[in-house]
């Protein structure tokens, strides 16, 4: 496991950027059209995530509905080999009608492809994102 070259990381952190800052056009720009999206919260979790642009749009309205602000950052980017880098940090949220926000800690593996990401999934924590890897790629991680 290394730090991701300098074109994922770059990659991943403008999605986040684009993420919080509701700029859907760039976000469909760095997912592939067939990307799976997997978030922690959204109507499509339990029945498996969102998938292509359609369901990525899906989602952000979605998530619209419910967050006045949603912000993921991006501690720390490692590429883990078999085109995937794990991503940890958290996500700041605040909501609509309560007001109430929270930060909390996350965990993202991230496939990318041809310099897009083509899977995004969230995870509640690092450990649970590295067994994801091995379980997806038979792949052991450090």
């Amino acid at each position: 496991m290394t730090q991701a070259d300098p074109g994922s990381e770059q990659l991943v952190r403008r999605a986040f950027e684009a993420i919080h800052q509701r700029e859907m056009d760039v976000i469909l720009e760095l997912f592939t059209e067939d990307a799976y999206f997997l978030p922690m919260t959204g109507t499509r979790v339990e029945s498996g995530g969102y998938y292509g642009h359609a369901g990525i749009r899906e989602y952000f309205e979605e998530m619209a509905s419910v967050w006045e602000e949603m912000h993921p950052y991006a501690n720390e980017v490692r590429e883990l080999g078999n085109s995937m880098v794990i991503v940890i940090g958290g996500c700041e949220v605040r909501g609509h009608r309560s007001g109430a926000g929270a930060d909390t800690a996350m965990a993202w593996l991230q496939e990318i492809r041809a310099g897009r990401i083509a899977s995004h999934r969230a995870f509640a924590n690092s450990i649970e994102a590295y067994e994801a890897y091995e379980a997806v790629t038979g792949a052991v991680s450090d």
